[in-house]
Parts: structure tokens; C-alpha cells; sequence
């Protein structure tokens, strides 16, 4: 019979979705950087889902299985300030990140919040979702 192998790692890591594709929502009324977000995260193998507006993105949320959520901070009928709210109180550790035209002193005081895990600037850098995407769900929040 054989005996099952324990591996032991120094640094934490999370455990292996097992085939399943992540499921990201992306909730953002500006057309332009909604279609780069998708573009982008579905090349790295996520699969997007797309929200005009946050009451539209808290329907999907609820319906839905997502391991994290993107949404902009000024998106229509339900901003993304609300938005993170009910996504946290629904899933409180479902990492959400809030990409904003903010000042810098504006966009730390909402990180001080407990219903926001990331915060990037408008105009953003690719590889700065991409990497705080990965830390997100990397790190189990």
C-alpha cells in the first residue's frame, strides 16, 4: 500500500484550486478600462466576470462564487465604497480591490478601512493588478 508524501514548506502558501479557474469580478462603468481589465486577467488564465455598476456587481456577488472583486470607486447606483462594504459583510474574506483617481493621502485612508485590501491609482500599470491580484489571492485574505 502506498503511503501518502507530506510536504512540508517554509513560507505559507494557499492551496491549489485543483483545475478550477479563479472567478474575479470586475465592476466598472468606464468601458475602456473595463475591456483592458478583462483582456488582461483573462490572458492570465482568470475568468472575469463584468459589472456596469455596484448594484449590478452585489447582484453577481451574491449569485455567484467569486475570489475576488475589482471595482471602481465612483461606479454608478451603488459606489465602490459601498460596494467593498457588502461585499465584506457577505464574504468577509473575499479580497476586494478599489482602483481610484484619489489623492494619495485619500486612497491610504480608505486601506484603513476593513472592507478594502488594495487601493491603486488611475491610470494604473498593468503588472501592478497583476501582481496585487496575485498577492490577494495568494496570501488567503
Amino acid at each position: 500500500m502506498l503511503e501518502p508524501e507530506i510536504v512540508m514548506e517554509k513560507s505559507p502558501h494557499t492551496i491549489p484550486t485543483l483545475g478550477r479557474e479563479r472567478q474575479l469580478l470586475v465592476v466598472e462603468n468606464n468601458e475602456v478600462v473595463k475591456d483592458v481589465l478583462s483582456r488582461m486577467l483573462s490572458f492570465l488564465g482568470y475568468r472575469v466576470t463584468l459589472a456596469d455598476n455596484g448594484l449590478e456587481g452585489g447582484t453577481l456577488f451574491v449569485d455567484g462564487s467569486y475570489d475576488l472583486v475589482i471595482t471602481g470607486l465612483e461606479v454608478p447606483l451603488m459606489n465602490g465604497r459601498e460596494l467593498s462594504r457588502f461585499v465584506k459583510k457577505q464574504s468577509p474574506n473575499t479580497p476586494v480591490i478599489v482602483i481610484t483617481e484619489l489623492r494619495e493621502d485619500k486612497r491610504w485612508e480608505m486601506l484603513n478601512t476593513k472592507f478594502v485590501d488594495a487601493v491603486i491609482p488611475k491610470p494604473f500599470r498593468l503588472n501592478e493588478i497583476e501582481k496585487t491580484v496575485q498577492r490577494l489571492l495568494n496570501s488567503g485574505t
